[in-house]
């Protein structure tokens, strides 16, 4: 399903998404990150609103975007751990 945004902009949005990444840790921050990742897959928002929200070039952009997915890959590591 599109992000559809009644009472503001995409690029508002994603800067509002960009302000609780930087204000948040741990779990939230995952969070965040996963949501943030899922948009951008789904396409309903950019590479390019990001980087601008973020203040970011191309390549500061594809390295956080890498430290998103790693957080994410490892939180979801150990949401499935299981004892042995």
């Amino acid at each position: 399903m599109a992000l559809l945004l009644k009472h503001q902009t995409v690029q508002q949005f994603v800067a509002r998404v960009r302000e609780a990444y930087r204000n948040r840790d741990r779990e939230e921050l995952v969070r965040i990150a996963r949501w943030i990742l899922a948009a951008l897959n789904r396409g309903d928002i950019t590479d390019a609103q990001c980087r601008s929200a973020f203040g970011l070039n191309t390549t500061q952009w594809n390295a956080a975007k890498t430290k998103m997915t790693n957080m994410v890959k490892a939180s979801n590591t150990i949401q499935g751990a299981v004892g042995e």
